[in-house]
């Protein structure tokens, strides 16, 4: 294969590939409680209320982005009313994937921090397992007349 000639795009390489990045993403949040509970520390003071509400702001709104790609973009990819081609619609999922999987972790990552700096649980559990749900809500998958 020349350097001048297009590359061909295998739907079902991205999808394997898209998969072993969740399954490595999915793993990496489970590895934050092990952190957390390996780093624990009662002595630390936590952090205001007003920080923990502006934290959690943040990875509410986060995650809304998550649901957004998930149920609109990624949705629309797969739509039966307009159809695309292999390729276009390989590149165009894995780009969404790959962001809902990013912010998926940033989700839960607002969660750990929250944990890490000892603020209250009401305030970072949700974040935290809100990420996780993400993760399993994005899972990869191709669309119904070309499924494994």
């Amino acid at each position: 294969m020349s350097p001048t000639e297009p590359r061909t795009v295998d739907p079902r390489q991205i999808l394997m590939k898209l998969r072993m990045v969740w399954a490595v993403m999915l793993f990496s949040l489970g590895m934050y409680v092990v952190v957390l509970a390996l780093i624990h520390d009662s002595a630390v003071v936590p952090p205001h209320r007003t920080v923990q509400i502006a934290i959690t702001l943040m990875g509410i709104a986060t995650g809304a982005v998550v649901l957004y790609l998930r149920f609109v973009r990624i949705a629309g990819l797969y739509s039966p009313i307009e159809p695309m081609d292999a390729k276009t619609l390989a590149i165009q999922a894995n780009f969404n994937y790959i962001l809902c999987y990013v912010l998926s972790e940033a989700t839960s990552l607002f969660g750990f921090a929250l944990a890490f700096l000892h603020g209250a649980p009401k305030f970072y559990a949700p974040l935290y397992l809100g990420g996780v749900l993400l993760m399993l809500l994005c899972f990869p998958r191709l669309p119904a007349n070309e499924s494994q």
